[in-house]
């Protein structure tokens, strides 16, 4: 309902909820029952339907414009309905998909017939229906104008009216019978698909698809028509008569005759193809963005392992490990995104440490240990300016700090750790132990799982321990 309408009726709701008890003794009616006894005195009818199409809420005008009882109304598709013949139905479906898109309608005429079979002539006018801000199905005024029409508009015949419609709208009209065969297109067929109307016809729409698409198609509406339902905004691909692919958007309800057995159906193909064609433009920048910021990721990592032959190659597998990981935790692929870039760099802060340092075979000073110790911070330093869409640089910052308090540089403790730091954390000392190093030579694989057996919930998160476990012993993980 529009905001005024919905505002008026709240108003008036107030005043009746909170009206003295005049005369004593009447009939407390509910707040619902009262709402809906404002509505009864209006004289237009009301509808509200919403974003399936169907309608869960009616006025008495309604049921007295059209003569069916509510009963026959509720829980029905607006554009199914009987009083509607098929020409007015395809006309609403087009306008209902509209508003539901939260677009603009003006107010329209549609031809109708009551339930007794007399011929109606109904203005309606459908807005979005809100709540909460968000569009939530429409609202229908129905006026019943019949008879009311100027005389110069009266010389119209309803067909040649609908005929107008059809041909001047930017959508494609079509109707299929029950074989899905074309049984009537409009026009605009010609500048969709390069195709004359009387082309078309005979035809299904399969017939004018890639092979491929088809056979998707079939599965998408198989459902909708085996229970004869409604589809709206299916996205389907057809060729043009050059060859060329268009996009189109398809919208449909069925028609069915008088003993209720379905005869086809009737609705529009949308042509969505620069818009598409915008989306895979889009996505293709963003893809090549990825790339760019990939290769400086890469770069990044070679630089600081060019400085120290005994790690070159230690960030990759630390990446490999920590994603294997993530993905045997069944983390969403945001976090495992994360994971694999601050894999990469988490060592970043090395740059700052003399090569000899780094390189050495012998024991550390209590001064090169606090040196070494530094760079997580180093590569925080780095990495905060950088604006990834993403907490990098406080995963990196994190990755040396143990479940205990006992790591550095902060000495967090628990869950005050980023999952992500914990992940890498297991991965970087599996990757560390296996491998050799300046100062030692491998310990080797199996001594790396058993330190993280015997430290998980000390050192080492519990449940990345036993994933870390897991992708080792059940899956036979191996680093590329």
């Amino acid at each position: 309902m529009p905001e005024a309408g919905r505002d008026s009726g709240r108003e008036c709701l107030d005043v009746l909820v909170t009206a003295p008890d005049y005369p004593p003794n009447r009939v407390d009616l509910g707040a619902e029952d009262k709402f809906q006894a404002l509505l009864d005195i209006i004289a237009d009818g009301l509808a509200l339907i919403d974003t399936a199409g169907t309608i869960v809420g009616t006025n008495k005008a309604i049921v007295e414009i059209s003569g069916y009882p509510e009963e026959e109304l509720l829980g029905r598709p607006f554009e199914t309905l009987k009083m509607f013949p098929p020409k007015s139905a395809v006309g609403m479906l087009s306008h209902l998909n509209q508003t539901l898109s939260d677009q603009g309608v003006s107010p329209f005429e549609a031809e109708a017939y009551s339930r007794s079979g007399e011929q109606l002539k109904l203005r309606i006018q459908l807005s979005p229906w809100r709540k909460m801000g968000k569009v939530v199905g429409a609202v229908a005024v129905i006026k019943d104008i019949t008879g009311r029409r100027p005389t110069e508009e009266s010389s119209h015949d309803s067909s040649e009216r609908f005929r107008d419609l059809l041909e001047t709208t930017s959508d494609w009209v079509w109707e299929l019978n029950d074989k899905s065969v074309y049984t009537y297109v409009n026009p605009r067929v010609r500048d969709i698909l390069g195709y004359e109307p009387e082309e078309v016809l005979g035809k299904t729409p399969f017939d004018l698809m890639p092979l491929q698409e088809a056979n998707r198609l079939i599965k998408v509406l198989s459902s909708a028509v085996a229970s004869q339902k409604p589809f709206k905004f299916v996205q389907m691909a057809k060729s043009r008569k050059d060859g060329r692919t268009v996009f189109l958007e398809s919208s449909g309800i069925p028609f069915f005759d008088g003993s209720g057995v379905l005869r086809g159906y009737r609705g529009i193909h949308r042509d969505i193809t620069e818009r598409r064609q915008a989306e895979e433009q889009v996505q293709q920048t963003f893809r090549q963005l990825e790339l760019t910021v990939e290769s400086v990721i890469q770069a990044i990592s070679l630089t600081v392992e060019m400085r120290d032959r005994y790690t070159a190659g230690h960030q990759e597998r630390v990446k490999q490990l920590a994603c294997a990981i993530a993905r045997e935790m069944h983390l969403p692929s945001e976090k495992i995104q994360v994971i694999r870039v601050a894999g990469l760099l988490h060592d970043l802060g090395k740059i700052f440490i003399p090569s000899d340092i780094l390189s050495k075979p012998g024991r550390l000073t209590d001064v090169e240990f606090a040196l070494i110790k530094s760079h997580p911070q180093s590569a925080y330093d780095i990495l905060k300016s950088i604006e990834f869409p993403w907490p990098i640089a406080k995963v990196v910052f994190q990755h040396h700090e143990r479940l205990d308090g006992s790591g550095y540089p902060s000495a967090l403790q628990g869950e005050n750790i980023e999952l992500e730091a914990r992940i890498i954390a297991v991965a970087d000392v599996v990757e560390a132990m296996t491998f050799h190093r300046a100062y030692r030579p491998a310990l080797g694989l199996d001594a790396a799982l058993k330190e993280i057996n015997k430290c998980k919930a000390v050192l080492y998160d519990p449940t990345v321990a036993e994933a870390c476990l897991d992708v080792f012993l059940d899956h036979g993980f191996k680093w590329v």
